[in-house]
């Protein structure tokens, strides 16, 4: 079964009394890296079909879309700095990259053969077919035709690891503190990062916005300016400590969501311990992961970033399969 690769805005908020609804690794995570399908982590060679600063991301945007419905090619938008780059295709050899640029150049004159970069890989957009659901009553069906679906994968930010290659000011020892799950040996190297990342965010929101979301500063998108504005504004909040019982909770919700390929909060035998709970499919890098729950894009509430910027002092991760998602993460603060 082919996966499915977009971002899905669930949660749940409990502080005390108050209740409020709407808004979160293992070997198999190094198959799906970032999120990208496998034709994209098996790619040496893509065609560059546009240069242009980030001012044009709506329009680049739109670019991409239309490409894939047109000539039915996967499309990825790249960042670099005040660029965006929009490059197609799936290609292990140059030769065939060749095939298909001699195909399109007469439309996109300024393309160009470029070696795939997918560790700046900021979002993408899938073209895939999708077959008719089979019926017994041939009239419900007029043609034989599969339906054609563009499918778009939410924005990941590409980021250094560890922060202090991209800043300085991460060295002071202070920082060690950070990675609160590190001796937890019933933890993955991933779900350790997911402590680290978000602690690092809640000892020094502002630095944190600088190293990683600097970008965002500016963005049309209501969702990252927003969180790059609050982050220069907040104050420090405790640092999450590992807590074991919190991870059996959040460890039998994503198994029991994974099996089934459930999304969601509701619980069919696990058992609930959490305050807060943060739910994320598709992502299996952990700072990706943190980053589009600050993010929140189409979740009015902000209930993801309100989480993972309250008080909470324990936190329980578990990142596990998910049948239809390939992946999945459940958070759970107290």
């Amino acid at each position: 079964m082919r996966c499915k690769f977009i971002y899905i805005s669930l949660f749940f908020y409990l502080v005390f009394s108050f209740e409020s609804g709407g808004q979160g690794l293992n070997s198999y995570s190094n198959l799906v890296s970032i999120g990208l399908p496998k034709e994209a982590l098996r790619s040496k060679y893509r065609i560059r079909l546009s240069e242009t600063t980030t001012s044009q991301l709506e329009a680049t945007q739109k670019l991409a879309k239309e490409f894939v419905a047109k000539y039915r090619m996967t499309t990825y938008l790249i960042r670099k700095n005040e660029m965006i780059l929009l490059d197609a295709g799936d290609f292990s050899e140059k030769k065939y990259a060749r095939q298909r640029f001699d195909y399109l150049k007469k439309n996109y004159i300024k393309a160009k053969i470029v070696k795939s970069e997918n560790d700046s890989i900021s979002e993408f957009f899938i073209y895939e077919k999708k077959k008719p659901a089979q019926n017994k009553t041939a009239s419900a069906l007029p043609d034989n035709k599969p339906a054609n679906k563009i499918e778009i994968k939410t924005i990941e930010v590409n980021a250094t690891d560890p922060p202090a290659d991209r800043s300085a000011s991460w060295n002071d020892p202070k920082y060690n503190e950070a990675n609160s799950a590190k001796d937890e040996d019933y933890l993955s190297e991933n779900e350790k990062k997911i402590y680290y990342y978000l602690n690092l965010l809640r000892m020094n929101p502002k630095l944190f916005a600088d190293t990683y979301l600097g970008h965002l500063r500016n963005s049309s998108n209501q969702y990252e300016s927003s969180l790059y504005s609050e982050l220069q504004k907040i104050d420090p909040l405790p640092v999450l400590k590992p807590n074991r019982k919190l991870y059996e909770s959040a460890k039998c919700h994503a198994i029991e969501s994974g099996e089934s390929g459930y999304l969601g909060h509701t619980r069919k035998k696990c058992t609930k311990y959490f305050m807060g709970e943060c739910c994320q499919y598709g992502i299996s890098n952990p700072l990706n992961i943190i980053i589009s729950l600050l993010i929140d894009e189409g979740i009015p509430s902000l209930g993801h970033r309100k989480i993972c910027l309250s008080p909470y002092t324990e936190l329980g991760v578990s990142i596990q399969p998910h049948k239809s998602y390939c992946i999945n993460t459940v958070m759970d603060f107290y």
